[in-house]
């Protein structure tokens, strides 16, 4: 029974990552992320992204609650209105109340994880995966999606890094017996090294070029990799 709170702890964080969403459109502008401040940076490069949690996640439900410390790492995919993210969630330390040592994975490819920012340095994030959660021999399987929450870039951030809250948003099991319905997951995450949230209209236009083919072969998404061998190169305009 513990186990399934976790399990939906995992889908929530995998979720998260930096998941913040529900602003409107409206509202939202095309969203960038940035290693550095865009108005002392002379580009703007994304790195591959890495968060961790802030203590631990805790997945609440009528059961038990489980603690697990948690690993995101991704890089993004797209920029615009929404800026997209691909990646991994990795889950160590998790224990129920008891506490009994459980085990936790994502068993989904990838979680995908879409920013909107709303405001200076304000972002609202959704996202979604699924999550196996093994303890004491009970195994659940959760799903996450369209899970809420909150991030803050590095200039507004209490740590100076960035921050990302999910408050009580609800998962719902897709396997497993003994397993509670749904279970819900309290989670903060943090960069490894300071995020912006600009707006990317505000980015250095480019071009991504594939490496050794400098006559052709452009594309105008954002570009993945930026490491001397990778596939693709971005050519600042």
């Amino acid at each position: 029974m513990k186990l399934l709170k976790m399990t939906s702890l995992m889908a929530l964080t995998a979720l998260l990552a930096m998941a913040f969403v529900g602003a409107s459109s409206a509202l939202a502008e095309p969203t960038g992320l940035c290693a550095e401040d865009v108005a002392e940076a002379t580009e703007c490069r994304v790195d591959p992204i890495h968060e961790v949690s802030s203590g631990t996640g805790t997945l609440l439900n009528s059961i038990s609650n489980v603690l697990c410390s948690v690993l995101f790492s991704g890089e993004v995919t797209a920029v615009g209105s929404p800026l997209t993210i691909k990646g991994k969630f990795s889950y160590t330390n998790c224990k129920d109340e008891k506490p009994n040592s459980c085990t936790v994975e994502e068993v989904s490819e990838s979680s995908t994880i879409k920013v909107l920012k709303v405001s200076h340095e304000k972002a609202s994030v959704t996202g979604e995966g699924e999550v196996k959660v093994v303890c004491s021999g009970i195994s659940c399987t959760y799903n996450g999606k369209e899970l809420e929450g909150t991030a803050t870039g590095a200039l507004l951030a209490g740590n100076e890094i960035g921050e990302t809250s999910i408050q009580e948003q609800t998962t719902n099991k897709t396997k497993g017996l003994l397993c509670p319905t749904t279970a819900k997951l309290d989670l903060k995450t943090e960069p490894l090294s300071p995020v912006y949230i600009v707006n990317s209209e505000e980015v250095l236009p480019y071009l991504c070029r594939k490496v050794g083919k400098p006559l052709g072969q452009y594309k105008d998404s954002f570009c993945t990799q930026f490491e001397a061998g990778g596939e693709w190169e971005r050519i600042i305009l």
